[in-house]
């Protein structure tokens, strides 16, 4: 029998079984977790479970590379391989500096600034106060009533105009005693009014406070806390009754770190959720799927705030974030204020007593 050039020559001899492949079957998919404290039950338990997640990843890396690959490649996946590369190493040496941390801290809260420095701005202060007239003034009128109800169009009698100037008079006695709280300030109660003499100046510093940075803290590359507060009151308040002014600002910020962004930035999201990291500081970022402003509002809609290393290098630190002016407010502006809430809240009682009869024992 003759062949062909290109066949296949046929074993001599009786028929041979054809041997058998040695390719391998490829693995089952992993659909159980093969080790650690949960071992058993199902992966997506570790996304419930982030943070020792995370710690299995860096602090077993080598053991599940030899030993479960198929979990080690399935950690990659859903919160990214560790990054530990030079550029990514300079990035997170940065926050070493406190000025950095503070830069990248109001570039993510842009409006920080104005907000500290409103907060003891005179116009501030005496707008809190009016707020608070309408129930000082009652306080005052609450024991308080003519000894005959009026008539339409009668005028009210001295009495009522000698119990009127009363008030105004305790309402001037409490300017001196307005106080401005700035904890952490070596001055906890300054007052705003100077009882006597010229004011004296005082400064609230430092008005933003942050701790220390912290490197890898359960899963976030950097972690820091900032916190601002100042409070001004009437001292001796009564219970219940609130400040003036009161402004509190903090904010932990939780850190991911990426010296290069691309088209990687959903899986990057992510991860980030599952580390609870609310900050993402971004070296470089190029990508074909989206543009930087579609990359904001997407990690945006997560409540997590972008930056890029450059903006945060040229991000200007202003004075008031360091230092502000305490004011020794003029009690003109303050006692006019009073004046008028005691005009307007003297009209509606009297409006609203008219019918009412007289009080006992007057």
């Amino acid at each position: 029998m003759q062949h062909g050039l290109f066949d296949a020559e046929s074993p001599s001899g009786p028929d041979k079984p054809a041997a058998p492949s040695r390719r391998k079957a490829p693995p089952p998919a992993l659909e159980l977790i093969p080790y650690g404290k949960y071992q058993g039950q199902p992966l997506s338990l570790l996304l419930v479970h982030a943070e020792y997640a995370l710690w299995l990843m860096g602090a077993r890396h080598a053991h599940l590379r030899r030993h479960h690959p198929q979990l080690l490649q399935w950690l990659h996946k859903h919160f990214g391989p560790p990054a530990s590369t030079p550029e990514q190493n300079r990035l997170q040496n940065r926050f070493l500096q406190p000025d950095f941390c503070l830069r990248l801290l109001l570039r993510v809260n842009p409006d920080l600034p104005a907000q500290l420095a409103a907060t003891v701005a005179q116009d501030n202060i005496v707008r809190g106060w009016q707020a608070r007239l309408p129930a000082r003034i009652a306080e005052r009128y609450q024991d308080y009533g003519l000894a005959a109800p009026l008539a339409e169009g009668q005028e009210p009698p001295e009495s009522h105009r000698r119990h009127k100037a009363r008030v105004l008079q305790a309402l001037e006695r409490e300017l001196p005693r307005l106080l401005v709280e700035c904890p952490g300030t070596p001055l906890d109660a300054v007052p705003a009014v100077p009882a006597d003499g010229a004011p004296v100046e005082r400064w609230w510093e430092p008005v933003l406070q942050l701790d220390e940075a912290l490197f890898e803290v359960d899963g976030a590359h950097v972690q820091f806390t900032a916190r601002a507060q100042c409070r001004v009151r009437v001292d001796d308040a009564a219970p219940g009754e609130g400040a003036l002014v009161d402004f509190e600002f903090h904010d932990e910020v939780r850190i991911e770190l990426r010296a290069q962004l691309g088209d990687d930035y959903p899986s990057v999201l992510r991860t980030m959720r599952a580390k609870r990291c609310n900050v993402l500081l971004i070296g470089q970022f190029e990508a074909d799927g989206a543009c930087w402003e579609e990359l904001v509002e997407i990690y945006a809609r997560r409540g997590i705030r972008v930056a890029l290393l450059d903006e945060v290098l040229v991000t200007a630190v202003p004075t008031s974030v360091r230092k502000l002016k305490v004011p020794a407010l003029e009690p003109a502006a303050l006692l006019e204020a009073a004046r008028e809430a005691l005009e307007a809240f003297d009209a509606e009682w009297l409006q609203r007593g008219r019918g009412l009869q007289p009080r006992l024992g007057l």
